[in-house]
């Protein structure tokens, strides 16, 4: 098994640790204990490569700690031991918190506003969704419960927080800046909210790449203030392409926002921010292969890269519905596919931007 292919299992299938030590270093990661869902949730480490020639790769993948998993992580003092049935099938080092993860912000936890991801930083400019609100909530999202300090529910402060969080962090730390938050039931589906806090990190920091996370505008025109406050990519999610299966997982975004709502965005967003600067995450698991294939190849059609991202189980919460299961050769299937249909659009790996540029959570701009 190539180190690819390791990543590709790791995402789909997590894995366990073998000893206390191991659970340490994922306590490492979250020195403040801050609760966490989401793909923030994970074990970060750079798989390390079997051939001199060969790449690296990082993966962010979930470690269980009570769901059982057929790969298992041991703590060494040369590094991690990737095993499958007592064999040694990968090795790899586990990636050191930032030393700024210690730190507070106005009395909060820095790693409850901002988190590294790669080399960008990522933080919620809101942490709710509507949808919460009618009982109408993507069943694979945790946003309702991965935040447990109620005041940073709080627009104003959550923002305010946000600007003081970077003066702390070493401008050196980091190339890009990824703000999310969830659905609103305004005009803007909440990037009205994210615009003026675009503007005021800009004014503070310069020019840096922006990219922010939301649920397609009801008003286009919000997209052009976004480029105009110094925004640079937009992802949109659409999730999953099913029209079946997005009643069913996502019912809330099939009913305020549909596909066609979602194409237009990219239509306009493209037009706007460029080739490369627009994308769209699906969950991996969640429909039949060939009904996320023809949504893969529409939205490469509007020059917006595709990201496939495994889905995945939160075992922090004893609740949560969604268990997907994803095989990690289907997960390389899909990345190839997609590839292929970005290449012949000329739209490139190297152009993604926004939460994709990590890296760790998918394998879109790795070689296959």
């Amino acid at each position: 098994m190539n180190t690819l292919e390791l990543k590709a299992r790791l995402l789909c299938e997590g894995a366990n640790p073998e000893d206390e030590e191991t659970i340490k270093f994922l306590e490492s990661q979250n020195p403040q204990k801050v609760l966490r869902g989401g793909l923030s949730s994970g074990l970060k480490i750079r798989i390390n490569p079997q051939l001199p020639s060969a790449r690296e790769f990082k993966v962010n993948f979930p470690l269980y700690l009570k769901r059982p998993a057929s790969l298992k992580i041991r703590a060494t003092e040369t590094g991690l031991i990737i095993l499958e049935n007592d064999e040694e099938i990968g090795r790899a080092e586990i990636l050191q918190p930032p030393e700024w993860y210690d730190q507070n912000v106005d009395g909060y936890p820095i790693t409850s506003i901002l988190t590294q991801h790669g080399d960008q930083l990522a933080g919620a400019v809101y942490e709710w969704c509507c949808l919460f609100n009618t009982g109408e909530q993507c069943k694979f999202c945790v946003m309702d419960r991965s935040q447990s300090n109620a005041d940073l529910k709080n627009v104003q402060l959550k923002a305010e927080l946000l600007i003081k969080a970077f003066q702390k962090i070493p401008r050196e730390a980091y190339k890009g800046i990824i703000l999310n938050g969830g659905m609103t039931f305004s005009l803007g589906r909440g990037l009205e909210v994210m615009i003026p806090v675009v503007q005021q990190i800009r004014e503070q920091i310069g020019k840096i790449p922006i990219s922010v996370e939301i649920t397609p505008p009801k008003d286009l025109a919000l997209i052009e203030e976004f480029a105009q406050a110094g925004g640079e990519s937009l992802m949109m999610n659409l999730e999953i392409w099913d029209d079946e299966t997005r009643r069913n997982i996502i019912p809330g975004k099939t009913k305020y926002c549909q596909k066609e709502d979602y194409l237009k965005a990219f239509e306009k967003a493209v037009a706007i921010l460029g080739k490369g600067k627009v994308s769209t995450c699906f969950v991996v698991g969640t429909e039949p292969k060939e009904s996320l294939k023809d949504g893969i190849k529409t939205v490469v059609s509007y020059d917006v890269i595709p990201s496939p991202v495994a889905g995945r189980y939160f075992e922090q919460f004893s609740d949560y519905p969604f268990n997907p299961s994803v095989d990690w050769r289907q997960l390389l299937e899909i990345f190839q596919f997609a590839r292929e249909q970005m290449a012949k659009k000329g739209l490139l790996p190297k152009d993604k931007a926004g939460c994709i540029a990590c890296g760790m959570c998918d394998i879109i701009g790795d070689n296959i």
